[in-house]
């Protein structure tokens, strides 16, 4: 359901169900960083890892697709000249 306020900003209300799969994200985003980022494989922590995978429906699939597409950023990111180099350029132009 929509509604629009005094300022005419649309707001909507979100679905308990939308709140809930939002606090099962940030829960298992947390704890994807701690283990894999800070290497804290405790034992309640993997497990409720696994357990926040098979209720947000998380495949390895899913997650190859998510690793493939932050490769391909990251490798777009490589190609992108940095200001020195675009600086660089330009004077190099100029001096011809």
């Amino acid at each position: 359901m929509a509604s629009i306020n005094e300022f005419g900003e649309i707001t909507r209300s979100s679905a308990p169900q939308r709140i809930e799969n939002d606090a099962l994200w940030r829960e298992y985003q947390q704890l994807e960083y701690e283990i894999f980022s800070h290497n804290d494989k405790s034992p309640e922590k993997l497990a409720r890892f696994q357990e926040l995978e098979k209720q947000l429906g998380i495949t390895q699939q899913k997650k190859n697709a998510f690793i493939n597409t932050k490769n391909k950023l990251r490798a777009q990111a490589e190609q992108t000249m940095s200001v020195t180099q675009i600086l660089e350029m330009g004077k190099e132009q100029q001096n011809e």
